[in-house]
């Protein structure tokens, strides 16, 4: 569908990792596990979805720098992304 090949919604794939990292934190057990699990599916969504696309140059190092920011912050939750 190309309306999930958007800048939008790549853009809200960042905004869905963000979200579930942050719900994380609050939860324990099989719900932090969820979590983590949805943060890094989307995560590996959004880099999918950001090789496909044709972008300005500052807007692809825009979301480069996020997508940078979400990997620290799986990583420190101990996924390696």
């Amino acid at each position: 569908m190309e309306k999930f090949r958007s800048i939008e919604h790549l853009k809200a794939q960042l905004t869905v990792i963000r979200w579930h990292l942050d719900a994380m934190t609050l939860e324990n057990g099989d719900k932090k596990r969820r979590h983590l699990d949805s943060a890094v599916l989307t995560y590996q969504g959004a880099l999918e979805l950001l090789g496909q696309l044709t972008l300005a140059n500052d807007e692809r190092a825009a979301i480069i720098e996020e997508l940078g920011r979400l990997k620290e912050r799986l990583r420190e939750a101990g996924q390696a992304v």
